[in-house]
């Protein structure tokens, strides 16, 4: 009786290398059933020959088994090392599989091979990117420029390399490149549109968004993107309806799913839209507990915070608990807990290890309200670690020039979440103090991992973080109402003094008049330096009543940083405040030193309730200027209060918006009761500037926080 041969006629009795080159013309020619069916034949005799382990590995894979291809295609590379379709192919697969660390290997083994090859090159740097270690990923994609000046995905990528390691300025070229190769590519339109949004050129990104969006009508990327851009120029409406499309089109698309819930008016036409849009705001993000979303990297996909909310003046806390929840349902990752955290154990010895993270640790508000802190803790206890979210701006920031110098340690991490926090992870910190959270997303999402066994935030941004990893938000009895812990997911911490040792700041000389700054010489000036944002519209009225209660008065305010924001809020004062509203003046955005000079030839300065000056306030006392203030329940209107109560000053300080007015117009019209009350700030200001009390008091905390953890 003959038995049957599965092997294919004419094969019997042909040696290995002989089947094998006929099932490689099998393989070209798309008879791919009898090409595996030989290199399966080979291997099942015993032969470990590499070409039918990779090629029928190659076939595996699409097929949709890709967790045996990869077996295959190691069994090749174990036969024959040097191989580079095996490593390249092995790279692929696994880079499909998501085993980005394994795909890395592989593709650097193929082009190690084939130094020269660009596909091996081009998902090196993609993977690399992937990783979001965008500046090895930048190197390879400038290799495959050098050998392909024009390959069109490798200039997009770069663009968008660059772009993430914050350098827009240097990611323009590479993506108008690739526009001039292929005007049409949506890709490069998006990439080039956000990166000019990022340099402040709104209106050619705008023209780029449009254009991709007309050639691709229901791109949900594109539609979301170009809201995200609109949403800070004050085009809350137009941003809405756009996102409303986007997720017509990707329902599932959980990024978007989060802008659109935190999208808000940054200045709202009046109290009606403000109290609509955060009704929108509570109703959306309570819905995204219950849909099945998945974010890889929130960080960069969502690309903004709930930072909006906090100057509407009402209790954040229920928003941002359950926001926070949100973020964690849909990327757990986000909980990542550094080793030396993952269970209790005695300290070592020696120095406590306490690193300070912040995006705007420079010349900025929170730079100039923490250097003290930073560069005068007590270095016999304390080693510091500095962690700059941002470029390395050493040698052009005088603020970060000093923070260097009086660190022990400091960093300037890749602009990525997991490049922080692996290096944040791999100092082993006792405590880790965010002196903002809220202004920008990396610190944000950073704060959901445990990166020290003690971790805090203080007013840098002062509301609550809702974030389950944060313990505590440090604070002052001087700025706290008795009851305030409600308000906060952290543990409240109340230091018995301001919690900033502030230095006084080096004052311009000699002082510009009014008339060099555009100002009017007679009128008397209130001065409200704020961000045009802070204005709530239940302050206009206040605003209007000082306008009717000194004729000769002018409130200055300072243009936003966006060019929209001026109309925008000139045209809810034109409507709520009427023809007074002409006495109110925007001036152009201003250097440091001018603002300075602007502070100095004020009458008069005006506080914004619901949301307080801070480093504003101090400013301005360095100058023994009056700032007329109005605190609310929550800390974020009672910081100038807090600074008031330390110098033993209650003058300026209002108890609704009526007596906000009466105070600043008695001070603007009464010269010798301005008088009075500037030279007892001057008096006071030892009591403000370079308080070490501050500095002690959170050493202090620190120990005692340490303690409480068992460390």
């Amino acid at each position: 009786m003959n038995s049957p041969t599965n092997q294919p006629p004419g094969l019997s009795g042909a040696s290995p290398e002989s089947l094998v080159r006929t099932a490689v013309e099998y393989h070209r020619t798309g008879r791919l059933a009898e090409a595996e069916e030989i290199y399966r034949q080979v291997i099942d005799s015993g032969n470990e020959n590499p070409d039918a382990l990779h090629l029928l590995g190659q076939i595996r894979h699409g097929q949709g088994k890709s967790d045996e291809a990869a077996d295959l295609i190691r069994r090749a590379i174990a036969t024959q090392p040097n191989l580079f379709g095996a490593h390249y192919n092995l790279g692929l697969i696994l880079w499909k599989l998501k085993r980005l660390d394994e795909a890395e290997k592989s593709l650097q083994v193929a082009v190690g091979t084939s130094p020269d090859d660009p596909d091996a090159l081009f998902y090196l740097a993609v993977v690399l990117q992937k990783l979001e270690r965008t500046e090895e990923a930048a190197i390879e994609y400038d290799k495959i420029l050098q050998i392909q000046p024009d390959h069109l995905q490798a200039l997009n990528n770069l663009g968008v390399c660059l772009l993430e390691q914050g350098r827009p300025a240097d990611a323009e070229a590479p993506l108008v490149r690739a526009l001039e190769i292929n005007p049409g590519d949506i890709e490069a339109l998006n990439n080039l549109a956000n990166v000019l949004q990022k340099l402040k050129r709104s209106q050619e990104a705008l023209a780029c968004f449009e254009k991709a969006n007309s050639l691709v009508p229901n791109s949900a990327d594109v539609m979301g993107n170009m809201a995200r851009m609109l949403l800070p120029q004050g085009e809350y409406q137009a941003a809405l309806a756009l996102l409303g499309k986007a997720l017509v089109t990707d329902p599932d698309n959980a990024a978007l799913r989060f802008v659109d819930a935190l999208a808000l008016p940054v200045i709202p036409r009046s109290t009606a839209e403000q109290e609509q849009a955060r009704r929108r705001l509570v109703g959306k993000v309570n819905e995204l507990a219950s849909l099945d979303l998945n974010l890889d990297n929130p960080s960069a996909d969502i690309g903004m915070t709930s930072f909006l909310p906090a100057y509407h003046g009402l209790d954040d806390r229920d928003i941002q608990e359950k926001l926070a929840h949100a973020y964690l349902q849909a990327c757990p990752e986000l909980s990542f807990t550094a080793s030396h955290c993952r269970q209790a154990s005695p300290r070592r010895g020696g120095k406590i290890r306490i690193g300070f993270l912040s995006a705007h640790l420079g010349n900025h508000t929170i730079g100039k309200l923490n250097r003290n802190l930073i560069t005068q803790i007590n270095e016999a206890q304390f080693e510091s670690f500095v962690y700059c979210l941002g470029p390395d701006k050493r040698g052009k920031d005088s603020v970060i020039d000093e923070i260097a110098a009086g660190a022990d340690h400091i960093f300037f991490p890749a602009p990525n979440l997991n490049a922080v926090r692996a290096a944040v992870a791999a100092a082993e910190l006792d405590i880790l103090y965010y002196p903002d959270i809220g202004m920008e997303p990396l610190s944000y999402f950073l704060a959901f991992s445990r990166l020290a066994p003690v971790q805090c935030v203080t007013w840098g941004h002062p509301v609550t973080t809702g974030i389950p990893a944060m313990d505590y938000f440090i604070s002052s009895t001087l700025f706290e109402t008795g009851d305030a812990d409600k308000y906060y997911s952290e543990k409240l911490v109340r230091l018995p003094c301001i919690t900033t040792s502030y230095r006084k700041p080096q004052l311009p000389a000699p002082w510009k008049s009014r008339a060099e700054l555009g100002l009017p010489e007679q009128a008397t000036l209130y001065v409200c330096a704020q961000s045009l944002f802070k204005f709530h519209p239940k302050f206009d009225p206040t605003l209007a009543s000082i306008l009717k209660g000194d004729p000769a008065g002018k409130i200055i305010l300072i243009e936003g940083q966006e060019e929209k924001w001026s109309s925008l809020l000139s045209g809810r004062f034109s409507e709520f405040i009427g023809d007074d509203c002409d006495r109110i003046k925007f001036l152009p955005r201003l250097s440091e030193e001018d603002f300075f000079h602007l502070l100095h030839n004020a009458d008069v300065i005006l506080d914004t309730p619901f949301f307080c000056g801070g480093n504003t306030t101090l400013e301005s006392f360095a100058l023994g200027t009056a700032v007329v203030t109005l605190p609310g329940p929550f800390v974020k209107s009672r910081l100038s209060l807090g600074f008031y109560r330390q110098m033993g000053l209650a003058d300026a300080i209002a108890k609704d918006g009526d007596d906000f007015a009466a105070i600043a117009v008695a001070l603007g019209t009464d010269a010798a009761k301005r008088s009075s009350l500037e030279d007892r700030i001057r008096e006071a200001e030892a009591l403000i500037f370079n308080d070490m009390r501050a500095i002690s008091e959170h050493e202090r905390f620190f120990l005692e926080a340490l303690e409480s953890v068992g460390h």
